[in-house]
């Protein structure tokens, strides 16, 4: 699993990024210190244990990349694309999705906790055992997608889309639903209450 080690910076309670003592806003030259890190792991490589806390990332192909055991906590993601990518027991708890694209993707157990998804699509993704536990999902499309184990407890969903899904065992306990559509999915072998 990813390492914890702390910015170098005195009071900083923020995450040294890979292969560095301080966290990005702590960095010389942090803009190009970002470029660099995104390059390498659009590289379509396997990459793993990663930390990039606390980014902000706007307009980015992450198309086909394939991250493992990663922590991308608290950032903001506007208009990246990561479709047909892998993305697993990665944790995205507490970012802002904006008009991101997740199509195709391989997304296993990883945390996705008390984020905020806007305009963002999952169509036809594997999203077993992932933890949306509290997510804000506002015009988001799940359609065709596997959601076996997932859980989306004490979430709010508004104008989403959960059609043509394998809902076994999902968890949508507890959830605030306005304008969901479950049409065709096997919700009844989903946990509502």
């Amino acid at each position: 699993m990813f390492k914890c080690v702390p910015c170098a910076v005195e009071g900083c309670r923020r995450y040294a990024l890979e292969d560095m003592y301080t966290c990005l806003h702590h960095a010389q030259n942090s803009e190009e210190v970002l470029r660099s890190l995104i390059a390498s792991i659009t590289d379509k490589h396997r990459h793993r244990d990663i930390v990039m806390t606390d980014v902000r990332l706007k307009d980015v192909d992450f198309s086909k990349v394939y991250l493992t055991t990663s922590d991308f906590a608290r950032c903001v993601f506007e208009h990246v694309d990561f479709s047909n990518s892998k993305v697993q027991a990665c944790f995205f708890d507490f970012c802002l999705f904006e008009n991101c694209t997740f199509d195709g993707s391989d997304a296993r157990h990883s945390v996705v906790a008390g984020s905020k998804l806007i305009g963002c699509s999952f169509k036809d993704t594997l999203l077993i055992h992932t933890n949306f536990m509290g997510v804000d999902a506002i015009d988001c499309d799940f359609s065709s997608s596997d959601l076996y184990y997932s859980n989306f407890s004490s979430s709010h969903l508004v104008n989403t889309k959960y059609i043509d899904c394998n809902l076994k065992n999902a968890d949508f306990r507890f959830t605030d639903r306005d304008n969901v559509s479950f049409k065709y999915s096997n919700y009844e072998e989903a946990s509502f209450s």
